[in-house]
């Protein structure tokens, strides 16, 4: 587990990350649209992934903060892969849409 000292500069002071994870954010917007209308919560993505794509900063920093909470990327922000910002984007996008 991270020190406060860590967590506060990851969500304040890891601009790379920030970055890798708005164009993560983008993608599953994107992924969203492209999914069958039959998915699981489709109304409440699509307006989520409409949001993302229509404001690309939109809910930004609040989101963020939730991809801080994970514990893979608490350990490395820096080596957390492309794979790993996906998985966690990915595992929130519901939460997000409004739908758990």
């Amino acid at each position: 587990m991270a020190t406060l000292t860590e967590l506060d500069a990851l969500v304040v002071g890891n601009p790379i990350l920030r970055q890798r994870f708005r164009a993560s954010r983008l993608k599953a917007a994107w992924n969203v649209v492209n999914e069958a209308v039959n998915t699981a919560n489709h109304a409440e993505r699509i307006a989520w992934a409409n949001k993302i794509i229509g404001g690309y900063e939109t809910d930004l920093d609040a989101e963020y903060r939730w991809l801080c909470s994970n514990t893979t990327i608490q350990a490395n922000p820096s080596g957390a892969s492309d794979n790993d910002i996906d998985f966690v984007v990915a595992s929130f996008l519901n939460q997000w849409a409004g739908v758990v």
